[in-house]
């Protein structure tokens, strides 16, 4: 007798603490998360710029985006030559710059799915940016040929993230092989932006 007593108060419990935490699960999936994209308007602090960027929904996970304000441009060059040894260059500079792109985001319905927030755009995309640089206002370094530069085009497809920190603030990261045409040379690299965004 006790241990059928026993098997009916320990079933009571087992079905007690099932409804209890689906009941708790259902109270945490109360916030509704967008399961699209909206415009914002930012601005944009980055390890090396600032700028005002405006990104526009035009699709229902796709923004186009324009930006405006101060970049930096920071080069490492590398030579080695049998006969001389080897040579480190550097170059950075503080330059005006314009850019626009857009981006297509593509795991929102997953980041809903695992229980993430996705408001204020916050998921995984891929772009292409596209920048204009103008002649720099600040510039130190020994790689010559920069020097005189005073107009240069930057493209960039990439990938990135955008993450929401409370309600007015997102941290970016975007990564991208780039290529930037001067009236001397045109040149491959990475082109990398990690910082964050403050929401007007």
């Amino acid at each position: 007798m006790k241990s059928k007593n026993a098997i009916k108060t320990f079933s009571a419990l087992l079905i007690c603490l099932t409804i209890f935490g689906k009941a708790k699960a259902q109270d945490s999936t109360k916030v509704e998360q967008p399961t699209e994209v909206k415009s914002l308007n930012k601005i944009r602090l980055n390890l090396l710029s600032l700028h005002y960027e405006r990104e526009q929904k035009i699709g229902k996970l796709t923004t186009a985006y324009v930006g405006a304000g101060i970049a930096g441009t920071f080069l490492l060059e590398y030579n080695y030559n049998y006969n001389s040894g080897s040579e480190t260059k550097t170059y950075f500079d503080l330059s005006p710059n314009m850019y626009a792109g857009i981006r297509k985001y593509y795991n929102f319905e997953n980041r809903i799915k695992k229980g993430k927030k996705t408001i204020n755009n916050a998921a995984n995309y891929f772009g292409l940016d596209v920048a204009t640089y103008f002649s720099p206002l600040l510039k130190e370094g020994n790689i010559n040929q920069y020097n005189v530069i005073d107009f240069e085009i930057g493209i960039t497809p990439q990938w990135g993230i955008q993450r929401s920190i409370g309600k007015k603030t997102n941290f970016e990261l975007s990564l991208g092989p780039t290529i930037r045409i001067n009236k001397y040379q045109t040149y491959y690299g990475v082109d990398g932006r990690i910082g964050f965004s403050f929401l007007l």
